[in-house]
């Protein structure tokens, strides 16, 4: 049997052009998504009950009360506080059909709890970064303020890192995006050259 390597070496240069012409492509349509900013911040959760507790159990209970509160944040009836929140968000930006409206919170916030810590980080996307820089301290406020309220458990969450904007444009993300376009060119590339080559070879064989 034929090595894979010894038939794709021949045509080496049109597996590279073709990878190259999918990564720009790749590249290109990624500018038809608006280009947002990044504005992050950290919380600390705490117990007032943990020294009753021993460590392994406190840090578990902190991480499952981290992450409920990572879910709460993605959804409408949280969006529906933060904007009613006193930040001044921009409420045309969330005044679509509700269906585009929970798809939109879900992708311009992220949360997402460090595990073995009670660290919980806060990220906001938004094509102004004021907009964004709102939408994370919004959102830390009112986890730090109703924390309890919402998890029915007597925690303390209390902000340790002020908003961080992102200096660029962070979505979408362009150069990965081109990443995965060489990566896929080169996989349809090889597949085609192999495909034709199998075709001229069954041909030749028929003869």
């Amino acid at each position: 049997m034929e090595s894979v390597l010894h038939i794709l070496k021949p045509r080496k240069i049109f597996i590279i052009v073709f990878a190259v012409a999918v990564a720009l492509a790749a590249g290109g349509l990624s500018f038809i998504e608006p280009l947002k900013y990044s504005a992050s911040i950290q919380l600390l959760i705490t117990q007032r009950a943990a020294f009753t507790l021993d460590p392994y159990t406190a840090i578990r209970s902190t991480e499952l009360i981290g992450e409920n509160l990572a879910q709460l944040v993605k959804t409408s009836a949280f969006l529906d506080r933060v904007i009613e929140s006193g930040y001044a968000i921009d409420r045309s930006y969330f005044n679509i059909p509700e269906r585009r409206r929970r798809r939109l919170w879900i992708e311009t916030i992220d949360a997402n709890h460090v595990r073995g810590t009670g660290l919980l980080k806060i990220i906001a996307y938004h094509q102004k970064k004021d907009e964004a820089v709102k939408l994370v301290a919004a959102t830390a406020f009112l986890l730090s303020t109703q924390g309890s309220d919402y998890i029915g458990r007597d925690i303390n969450v209390r902000l340790v890192d002020a908003p961080l904007v992102s200096r660029f444009p962070v979505k979408p993300n362009v150069p990965l995006n081109m990443v995965a376009g060489i990566f896929v060119g080169a996989v349809l590339g090889s597949g085609w050259v192999w495909i034709q080559h199998r075709k001229k070879k069954h041909h030749g064989e028929l003869l």
